[in-house]
């Protein structure tokens, strides 16, 4: 069998051709699965073969040693570790030594070094890899796609593996990956690497973030991060400080005046939607911790003992500012946006959420106005925020607090399910269905009792969203 030819097969348009070619390759496989398997690392490793048998042969290696499904890849994990030990030595040098050396837009060697690491360094094997890695990140005369490379590694190796395993090298992990990061780093890709190594090793880190002097280099670092050029590296910086918040919220007050407040509300204004969703998933988290907090508060008072945690009252004190950027980024979807999209007009919505059963009553008066002023608004857009709006924090606050304003409003609300853009009568529905469970009094009074069912089983007739929501 000629490996590259088969290899270079699998990604051949023909659909024959592929189908003989993995036929082959598994073929390989169960004949003599160790020779199977350095043959793929050769063939990755080998600069001279071409990138698309290079990418098979990854992909190949891949699938062999690591799955999504727990019991098989536990399989896969044991079988690695029966085979001889001369021929697991030679695919670890071989894939180590390919880091670098692959195409840009598709590159394996990291994934399966970490495969291969996270199969053997709990059973007490391949120990010089982590040190390895490091001198490849921090040696001075390697090139950009090495330190890349060793970065998106060690970010693998620590997503794959529990903190106790590589408790003892945590610290050199975290000086690397930080160097990396810096904004003294003339490369945005090394940049990108170690900052999304960072996100998947944040769990390593509780004891820096327990010492003031280190978590405040960390938070100086991922904080200018957010600032790169680079859009990529912002998202990777931002998802930091998001999974940062809900690791260790109670150590952000001395951050959250000087740095995240003004980093998260300028992220949720920017006109690039990744960054808008991590600018506001950062407060979707916030409002998570603190709603956790109240009822650990609660739980504490009931068992006359004081609180492991209080809550900071982040989300409260920034209600002023945060709550009229979500109503805007409401009014953002587009005519022909995909239902199954996650896009920030939605994440504004759950948001606002989120906000009203953290502040409850508090968020009343901010959000009101908006719906008064844009329920009947010329522009679909600006209705269905409204709508949606109203609809999002329903749940929260006292049903005293909103039962008279949406009284008012049924029948403005009964109205639009008959909008002309199907996105407001599908966003009225979820409303109505939302008034229905929360405030039956107001859904159900004498005034509007009659027009609304007879709205709601002519809804059932509807484009498929709508009738849904009528269902509900």
């Amino acid at each position: 069998m000629d490996l590259t030819q088969v290899l270079e097969a699998t990604a051949s348009p023909d659909t024959q051709l592929i189908t003989q070619a993995q036929q082959q390759l598994e073929q390989a496989a169960q004949a003599n699965l160790p020779a199977f398997l350095t043959a793929l690392a050769n063939e990755l490793s080998n600069v001279g073969k071409s990138d698309v048998a290079r990418m098979a042969a990854g992909l190949q290696l891949k699938n062999y040693l690591t799955s999504k499904a727990v019991e098989v890849k536990v399989h896969l994990q044991q079988r690695w570790l029966g085979m001889d030990l001369t021929v697991r030595q030679h695919i670890k040098i071989a894939v180590f030594n390919t880091l670098g050396t692959e195409p840009a837009h598709h590159r394996s060697a990291a994934q399966c070094v970490a495969y291969i690491a996270a199969a053997e360094l709990p059973a007490g094997q391949w120990p010089e890899i982590i040190a390895n890695l490091l001198r490849n990140v921090s040696g001075t005369s390697n090139t950009e796609a090495v330190k890349e490379a060793s970065l998106e590694a060690i970010g693998y190796i620590c997503e794959e593996l529990d903190p106790n395993v590589l408790a003892v090298q945590a610290n050199e992990i975290l000086t690397a990956i930080i160097q990396g990061m810096r904004k003294e780093e003339p490369s945005n890709r090394v940049r990108l690497a170690a900052t999304r190594a960072l996100l998947n090793s944040l769990e390593f880190t509780k004891a820096n973030f327990e010492k003031e002097i280190e978590r405040h280099f960390i938070m100086q670092v991922v904080c200018e991060a957010t600032q790169c050029s680079d859009n990529n590296v912002q998202v990777a910086a931002l998802q930091n400080l998001v999974k940062i918040m809900s690791l260790y919220y109670q150590y952000m007050e001395a951050y959250m005046g000087p740095a995240l407040f003004a980093i998260t509300l300028n992220a949720m204004k920017s006109d690039n939607d990744q960054i808008a969703l991590q600018g506001i998933e950062f407060w979707s988290t916030v409002c998570d911790e603190e709603a956790d907090l109240s009822i650990e508060a609660m739980e504490a008072a009931d068992a006359g003992r004081p609180p492991e945690q209080t809550s900071r009252f982040y989300v409260k004190g920034a209600l002023e500012y945060l709550v009229p950027i979500l109503l805007l980024t409401l009014a953002k979807q587009e005519e022909y946006d995909d239902e199954d999209d996650w896009n920030p007009c939605k994440a504004a919505g759950v948001c606002l959420s989120l906000m009203a059963a953290c502040c409850e009553n508090d968020i009343v008066p901010r959000v009101l106005p908006f719906v008064d002023q844009h329920l009947q608004n010329v522009e679909w857009k600006f209705r269905d925020a409204a709508v949606m709006a109203l609809g999002s924090i329903i749940e929260g606050p006292e049903a005293s607090t909103m039962e008279g304003f949406v009284h008012q409003k049924m029948e403005t609300l009964i109205s639009l399910m008959s909008d002309p853009a199907v996105q407001v009568q599908d966003t009225a529905a979820w409303t109505l269905g939302r008034v229905c469970d929360q405030l039956p009094e107001a859904a159900l009074h004498e005034s509007c009792r009659e027009v609304l069912l007879n709205c709601l089983a002519s809804g059932l007739e509807k484009e498929p969203r709508v009738a849904t929501n009528v269902c509900w």
